[in-house]
């Protein structure tokens, strides 16, 4: 139980801690008589690398991944992953998503395994372009940072919660914010969020924190997603007001490195559009 009037939460993290997680996503979606499932999971290791001044350094390795669907644009997905099979993640002192340090390394594996990949989809022009898409962030300005940023995967590890400070009189809250990017068609959905912390154990030094969001009207493009579904349905006047949530919770251990974390968000379009995406990081023994 919280009883203290400040909680600074300055996790020990400490240059060279390392472990890894097994991060299980699963995506469903409905959009009028089309409907998609998958699931995959990714087991990843994590190393602090450096703390900076401003700023922390983690190594990202991609040890494993297995997904249920590996046809179509799955496949792509998968075909592309060997990009990610480390990242060098540079984040603020909160441990907040800001840039991919090792992108010139990136780009170089790319043009080692291009060859392969262009011949694997070389009859398929649909795929060849998503696979030109996915490149593309590679060669775009901040392109491959902003991917990143709103992965679910990388939010698990990195969700921006380090030294935070909750206190009494805010009822140990604080607000945020969460966005959804290309969430409907090109149209992000923003989440106004709510960070709390939930518990916090003084001998063993872990704590809960836990977010709550629903979405922010106020700053979502519903007419551009009326539009959308309007002409795609062919119904004129279409009521394609979305309704939503995202809940996220995270537990943190003395060395700053998370014990779990999960991550769901769901909206949708009555009798139009269902999407629920769930996202949970958990430790491996090895």
């Amino acid at each position: 139980m919280l009883y203290e009037d400040n909680y600074p939460i300055n996790f020990g993290l400490t240059e060279g801690t390392s472990k890894a997680y097994q991060i299980e996503q699963q995506i469903s979606y409905t959009v009028d008589d089309y409907q998609y499932h998958n699931e995959i999971k990714t087991e990843v290791r994590v190393t602090a690398m450096q703390k900076k001044a401003a700023s922390l350094i983690f190594s990202i390795q991609l040890l494993k991944q297995w997904q249920l669907k590996n046809d179509g644009t799955d496949a792509v997905d998968l075909s592309m992953a060997e990009l990610r099979k480390e990242l060098l993640i540079e984040t603020n002192r909160q441990g907040k998503i800001q840039q991919v340090i090792n992108l010139p390394e990136i780009k170089d594996h790319w043009l080692e395994i291009r060859p392969a990949v262009a011949q694997k989809y070389s009859g398929n022009e649909a795929l060849k372009e998503l696979i030109n898409d996915a490149v593309l962030l590679l060669y775009t300005d901040g392109g491959l940072n902003v991917a990143i940023q709103s992965s679910y995967l990388y939010q698990a590890i990195l969700p921006g919660l380090l030294e935070q400070n909750f206190n009494k009189a805010r009822h140990y809250t604080f607000n945020s914010h969460r966005e959804i990017p290309n969430a409907i068609g090109q149209t992000a959905i923003p989440f106004k969020t709510m960070v709390k912390l939930a518990d916090y154990d003084e001998i063993q030094h872990t704590s809960l924190i836990k977010i709550e969001g629903e979405i922010d009207h106020e700053h979502f493009d519903q007419d551009s997603v009326t539009e959308m579904f309007s002409e795609l349905l062919d119904v004129y006047n279409l009521n394609a007001h979305v309704d939503g949530f995202h809940l996220e919770s995270h537990e943190y251990g003395r060395d700053g490195m998370p014990l779990q974390s999960s991550q769901l968000t769901q909206y949708a379009i009555e009798g139009v559009l269902m999407y629920r995406n769930s996202c949970i990081l958990t430790p491996l023994n090895h």
